[in-house]
């Protein structure tokens, strides 16, 4: 059974900065293939929820997880029969991904 995937505004708001990055520091043709990446692995995801590693460093509901796609985590977390992606995060900043327990 495919879960839907439904993406939150912090995650949609990630997939616009990277796409803006990207067209500004190469070009549009890497930032659609980077996307693209990243897209595609969302949808695998709806599929296989279960496919990412457990973030255990939020100890909080909903558990999330992660999957990792070219230098990006792409965390989420199901429910029901849905898969809310709630962030994508460049692996090579520093920080936490959530500051506080807001998606």
């Amino acid at each position: 059974m495919a879960y839907s995937v439904h993406w939150l505004r912090r995650a949609e708001k990630d997939l616009d900065a990277i796409y803006l990055f990207y067209c500004q520091m190469a070009s549009e043709h890497v930032a659609k293939k980077r996307l693209s990446k990243i897209l595609d692995t969302t949808e695998i995801v709806g599929y296989m929820p279960n496919i990412g590693q457990l973030d255990e460093s939020y100890n909080h509901t909903p558990t999330y997880r992660y999957i990792t796609v070219l230098d990006y985590r792409i965390y989420y977390f199901a429910e029901e029969d849905v898969v809310n992606i709630a962030a994508i995060w460049d692996c090579r900043q520093g920080g936490r991904v959530f500051e506080d327990n807001s998606y």
